[in-house]
């Protein structure tokens, strides 16, 4: 099933933000799967096992030595760009 996921990370207890929310959109491009940036959260999208598979591997890597909140919303029903999930599912 395709699937898209609207993500958040808030690295608890941090001075610096980024370097926590970095390492999770890394991962989740180390999936092969896309990610476009937000101001408050980001969005992903593709097939619903490698996505979720995904977001284990940023709970478990990104939150391992650090306090962390991980918001994620999946959806089947979202409107992915035509050209976009024809792309993907090549």
């Amino acid at each position: 099933m395709f699937i898209e996921a609207q993500f958040s990370v808030y690295p608890l207890r941090e001075r610096h933000l980024s370097p926590a929310i970095n390492e999770a959109v890394e991962i989740i491009k180390s999936f092969g799967l896309p990610v476009e940036n937000g101001s408050m959260s980001s969005i992903t999208y593709g097939e619903s096992e490698k996505v979720f598979k995904a977001m284990q591997k940023v709970m478990d890597t990104v939150g391992e030595n650090r306090h962390l909140v991980l918001i994620v919303t999946f959806s089947n029903a979202c409107p992915v760009p035509l050209k976009k999930r024809a792309k993907e599912q090549k």
